[in-house]
């Protein structure tokens, strides 16, 4: 190892220079600085020596330039969520990054009977999600966050929550609008497809599925799951809401005076789906069935509670006005790779 004396040079081509104050600077042919060394262990680049800031790194700039310094690219985990709509950004990550897109639809919200009995509860949104690559992304994603459906001041049938759409990569179904009469049976809500709607009127198929119903006549035969429950049925059973795994669970429906109080079902519960809205009797509501992943279902009878985002339920109401349902939201995270 040779050693380069203070205030001295060595070489043509390329020179070490070993100034008095103990830098140590590369120079290339002996008049421009390339690298410098400084006492206190800092490396310079440039003709005029560069040191960089505190956290910055050492980027090459290939064969033809010299090197910088720069802050480096985040590497941590990206997320942007989104309770109301807007337009999701592609972050800075390498193209084989792994993307999880989750989504919730919007609550339906409870119906509104005009008599002190209330009506049917409304039922949650529904989620769902989708692994993806960075790279399978646009720059940019639209995002549309479903609604809540609006709350209900005028007898009938609760509102629907909407879907909630990230660009054309994945949908997440609302809760259907709780029944508006009493003993109704409430909205279930939907993953895979749209939640069925609660029904009024004489029949007694009015108790709402995710899709569907439950029909008195065969109550006792095998039936889809996410049915909904049996309006004025003989039995606590047959008034609650069917559960599912991938559909909405089933609204409730109601018993009848054969079974003592005269109360609504209970929603039917789901994986993926939203949970099935309560229904009510003359007596009491029903409690909306919940969901592991989607938003629970509003209480049938006439409290009229809003429901909570995401993919809340609305709870039904009587004279007053019924609980809104909640919105829908997306959450997008993208893992580096």
């Amino acid at each position: 190892m040779s050693t380069i004396a203070a205030g001295t040079t060595s070489g043509t081509a390329l020179v070490s220079t070993g100034n008095t104050d103990g830098t140590i600077q590369l120079q290339v042919n002996g008049t421009t600085p390339s690298v410098t060394l400084a006492t206190t262990g800092a490396i310079g680049v440039g003709s005029t020596p560069g040191y960089g800031t505190s956290g910055q790194v050492l980027t090459s700039a290939g064969s033809s330039a010299a090197p910088t310094w720069a802050t480096p690219t985040s590497t941590g985990v990206n997320v942007q969520t989104f309770t109301s709509s807007g337009t999701w950004t592609k972050p800075s990550l390498a193209a084989g990054s792994r993307v999880l897109i989750q989504a919730w639809g919007g609550g339906g919200s409870g119906g509104k009977s005009g008599g002190t009995n209330g009506a049917g509860g409304g039922g949650g949104g529904a989620y769902n999600y989708r692994w993806i690559t960075l790279s399978a992304m646009g720059s940019t994603e639209t995002i549309t966050v479903g609604a809540g459906g609006t709350a209900k001041a005028t007898s009938g049938v609760g509102n629907s929550g909407g879907t909630t759409t990230v660009g054309s990569l994945l949908s997440a179904y609302g809760g259907a609008g709780g029944g508006g009469s009493s003993d109704n049976g409430g909205g279930g809500g939907g993953q895979t497809s749209a939640a069925g709607t609660g029904m009024d009127g004489s029949s007694n198929k009015r108790a709402p599925g995710g899709p569907g119903w439950r029909d008195p006549a065969s109550s006792n035969s095998f039936l889809p799951d996410g049915y909904g429950g049996t309006a004025n049925a003989d039995a606590t059973w047959k008034a609650q809401g069917l559960s599912s795994l991938y559909k909405g669970g089933g609204g409730g429906g109601s018993t009848s005076n054969c079974c003592g109080p005269v109360g609504g079902g209970v929603g039917g519960t789901s994986v993926w789906g939203g949970g099935g809205g309560g229904g009510v009797g003359n007596d009491s509501g029903g409690s909306g069935g919940t969901s592991a992943s989607g938003g629970a279902g509003g209480a049938g009878g006439a409290t009229g509670t809003a429901g909570t985002q995401p993919a809340g339920g609305g709870g039904a109401s009587g004279t007053g006005t019924s609980g809104a349902g909640a919105a829908g939201q997306v959450l997008i995270t993208v893992f580096p790779a």
